[in-house]
């Protein structure tokens, strides 16, 4: 029979040969196009609704020059950037008479170069801002924020809020507001005038940014729902809070290519723009859940971006758990949130520092209402759970859907109103019993494997133990008993693969080489030689084999660089971490023989 070094090579060179087979760059696949809508009659459009004679045409990321002359010709109309990051993401531009609109879209529509085209339609900032002050935040309370801080604070998570811009940093004109100092921002942009500035003129997306993440506990103002999240400011709509597809379409793709785990767009227009819609699925694909302002519109359909099924819409309510006077509703509507409702007074509005509308040049704390204010509820609990490792776009909104608080009617609620207490309690609680469960059933396989050969058994120690719930689901019930401000909590209340977070943060969440037996077999290499390691480490292996079997079977997260492979690659290393405990357990026994 193989000594136990001679299996740890062995499996060892299998893990390897794996790695190898399967691990592979992503790629970008083309995806299939639809032909635009022509019953609409684009040349009824008005100036508020469209740029008039305006086609915004998303051409494959790998035209040319040449390609690009070809299609202007065709359509009587040179192909123009959108702005300056068009050179890499081929977003057009093009020039038509109205009354061509129709026959130019169906041409783009068949040609093989055009992923997806539409005019280039307006959408606006969803609110209605009213500037007198109130001190009280009815909203976190509703939602319950205070109470997810005792578990998670969203730290590491960006948040991209494509808007009006935020006022965030003091350059030329522009500064900061006093109650987002200190909060993490990361680059921002400015795709208006293509500027690495993402500064707020307006006031809206300030706001909003300041839902998601006002500085809290700072002894000032007013608080966040995922105050330690990064703020990436994207300015896609004017001073007059308007913007178009293009430059919003772009800075969709530029938050999923930079880092984003989330997008907020509290914008909204009346018509479905494919070249939109393309970009939501392309983050979508790169993990990236987009959280949309259902509309104020107060109409039985929710508007756009927020009715693609790539996104997620969010209806508003006022203080009394009722939908708002001006909310959307309608079936695509995912979930409900705090929009404000002044109706029942100016302190039913939503209270968060910005600039003044009015007055760029100066700040204040101002009451606004809108879904536009809603949607930021569910952004900042989007983080608060992605934080906890699960970053998965779909099973992030299946975890806040299931911890909502249930409504009757389900057009205007969706799955009901956000709590984000309940939210993170099941992403981390109920998550980590899984884990623990796997991992105490494949403890119990490994050592029944183990023995069969075995003439003495060895049992479970604590180090096994030890090793075993450090690598599955770490001390998940420590924030529960107040210990969320103990240093290293991050890690010692998290399993092992999602130790990434801490040391890499949220967007390079689920690193192969966390997710895979590769650190436990350095490990077993390293400290081979020492008998009591080898007891915890066979745990550790089988806890990190446990964390990998429940991320496979819940698809909790994408492995980077296995995309089609995921599962195929979770539970391949789960059963090495398997194998590896095995020839651990059996080498303690040969030597105890």
């Amino acid at each position: 029979m193989l000594r136990g070094r001679s299996l740890l090579a062995l499996l060892a060179t299998l893990a390897v040969l794996f790695w190898g087979l399967s691990w592979r760059s992503s790629h970008d696949e083309r995806r299939g196009r639809e032909v635009p809508d022509l019953s609409v009659d684009y040349a009824l459009l008005s100036p508020e609704e469209a740029v008039p004679g305006e086609v915004v045409i998303d051409v494959v990321d790998w035209a040319g020059p040449d390609i690009l002359a070809d299609i202007g010709r065709r359509i009587g109309s040179p192909l123009v950037p959108v702005g300056p990051l068009s050179e890499k993401d081929k977003i057009e531009l093009a020039h038509v008479e109205p009354g061509r609109m129709g026959d130019a879209l169906r041409m783009l529509a068949g040609d093989p170069h055009v992923e997806a085209c539409c005019p280039n339609f307006i959408y606006r900032a969803l609110f209605e801002p009213n500037d007198p002050r109130f001190k009280e935040q009815w909203n976190l309370v509703k939602v319950k924020a205070p109470d997810a801080w005792d578990i998670t604070t969203g730290k590491g998570v960006t948040v991209a809020v494509i808007d009006t811009g935020v006022a965030y940093e003091n350059h030329g004109e522009h500064f900061q507001v006093e109650d987002l100092a200190g909060i993490d921002f990361v680059k921002g942009f400015n795709f208006l005038t293509g500027q690495p500035h993402g500064n707020d003129d307006n006031g809206h997306g300030t706001h909003v940014a300041g839902t998601i993440a006002q500085a809290t506990n700072n002894g000032i103002g007013v608080a966040g729902i995922a105050h330690r999240c990064r703020i990436m400011p994207l300015k896609v709509l004017s001073r007059g809070g308007s913007g178009t597809v293009g430059h919003i379409a772009q800075a969709i793709r530029y938050a999923a290519d930079n880092g984003a785990k989330v997008i907020n767009m509290s914008l909204g227009g009346r018509f479905p723009a494919r070249v939109m819609e393309q970009a939501c699925e392309y983050a979508k694909q790169r993990g990236v859940i987009i959280i949309c302002a259902a509309g104020n519109e107060r109409r039985d359909s929710v508007g756009y971006p927020a009715g693609y099924s790539s996104c997620v819409a969010v209806s508003a309510i006022g203080p009394e758990d009722e939908l708002a006077f001006y909310s959307n509703y309608g079936d695509k509507v995912a979930i409900a949130a705090p929009g404000g409702d002044k109706r029942f007074g100016e302190a039913a509005g939503i209270l968060q520092n910005t600039i003044n509308p009015s007055n760029p040049k100066t700040q204040g704390y101002f009451s606004f209402q809108g879904t536009s204010m809603a949607a930021p509820h569910v952004a900042g609990a989007a983080a608060l759970v992605i934080s906890l490792g699960v970053s998965d776009p779909d099973r992030v909104l299946k975890v806040l859907q299931a911890g909502a608080r249930k409504k009757d009617d389900p057009r205007k609620f969706g799955a009901g109103i956000l709590d984000c207490h309940a939210a993170v309690r099941m992403a981390k609680i109920s998550e980590d019993w899984w884990r623990l469960a796997f991992a105490f059933l494949m403890g119990s396989c490994a050592f029944w494997w183990a023995w069969s050969p075995c003439t003495a058994r060895v049992w479970p120690t604590p180090g096994f133990l030890a090793g075993l719930v450090i690598g599955s689901c770490g001390f998940f019930f420590a924030p529960l008993f107040g210990w969320s401000g103990w240093p290293f909590i991050g890690f010692l209340t998290a399993g092992f693969p999602q130790w990434d977070i801490q040391l890499l943060g949220a967007e390079s969440h689920a690193n192969p080489l966390f997710y895979s037996v590769m650190v436990p077999m350095i490990l077993a290499v390293l400290f081979f030689g020492v008998s009591h390691a080898r007891r915890t480490l066979a745990g550790f292996s089988v806890g990190v084999g446990a964390h990998l079997t429940h991320a496979a079977l819940f698809g909790l997260c994408e492995v980077q660089g296995c995309l089609g492979l995921n599962r195929v690659w979770l539970l391949a290393n789960a059963t090495f971490c398997l194998l590896l405990a095995v020839v651990l357990i059996r080498s303690v026994s040969s030597t105890e023989r």
